[in-house]
């Protein structure tokens, strides 16, 4: 009896070990629905030809997101409209995603992306945000998608409020609001939070790095949406950038 146990055991972890090997996680959106709507909202605009056409329908887009999270290599599976088509690939352009992995290891792999394009859905987003096609205030600005780390920059990201400079420490001691679930709950401690200030001081693809629960993270990323930005600068150009902060949720001296 003692003898099948054990070769059973074997037999069962041999299986195990095959089976281990075959294990494979897709490539997810860093940030997940929340990014996505963010960038779509910013990013995407309603070409005018599509416009004029009174096209709509559903784009599908089969893609390659490499190892390091990256996407590139665009196929569209299902058209709406050439110029619809390539809107959308740009949002896709701005998304940071999560490498898949295969027996653990970050793998390049292909996943598809789908939106259905409504006209009269993307014209009241134009009007909420006052423009069509994404604007760049700050020029000149490297059209790169290559995202900077701090230490490449010649210049850091500066914030702004009511167009006035303003220090962000100061300015998150003087408008946080910490959230009543975090009260009731008793949570403190501080929030981590990377992420991506574009060319045009637009903020995409929040990071939580580390969290406290009770709705501290969507806190403190309201928080950073409060302020205008202008973006991070390499010389004299305006680049897309990286930008950590810590939000300290319980003793908001800074």
């Amino acid at each position: 009896m003692m003898k099948k146990t054990i070769l059973l055991m074997v037999v069962l972890n041999i299986s195990l070990i095959g089976f281990s090997q075959f294990i494979s996680y897709q490539p997810k959106l860093m940030g997940g629905v929340f990014n996505y709507n963010l960038i779509l909202k910013q990013e995407f605009y309603c070409p005018q030809d599509a416009i004029s056409a009174k096209v709509q329908g559903e784009i599908k887009v089969d893609f390659l997101v490499d190892a390091n999270g990256l996407p590139s290599d665009f196929v569209i599976i299902n058209s709406v409209y050439p110029s619809v088509d390539t809107a959308y690939i740009n949002v896709l352009r701005h998304c940071l995603w999560e490498a898949g992995t295969h027996d653990g290891v970050k793998s390049a792999m292909r996943i598809k992306m789908s939106e259905k394009y409504k006209l009269k859905k993307y014209q009241k987003i134009i009007k909420k945000r006052g423009y069509n096609q994404p604007e760049y205030p700050f020029k000149p600005y490297n059209p790169s998608l290559e995202i900077k780390e701090t230490h490449q920059l010649t210049s850091k990201a500066k914030t702004f409020y009511k167009s006035e400079a303003v220090n962000i420490y100061q300015f998150i001691a003087e408008y946080i609001k910490v959230p009543e679930a975090a009260l009731k709950q008793g949570l403190k401690g501080i929030v981590e939070l990377d992420f991506v200030v574009e060319a045009s001081g637009r903020l995409s693809n929040f990071k939580e790095v580390k969290g406290v629960g009770g709705g501290c993270t969507e806190e403190a990323i309201r928080l950073m949406q409060l302020m205008d930005w202008e973006p991070g600068k390499i010389g004299e150009e305006y680049v897309r950038s990286w930008y950590s902060i810590k939000v300290n949720f319980g003793n908001t001296r800074y």
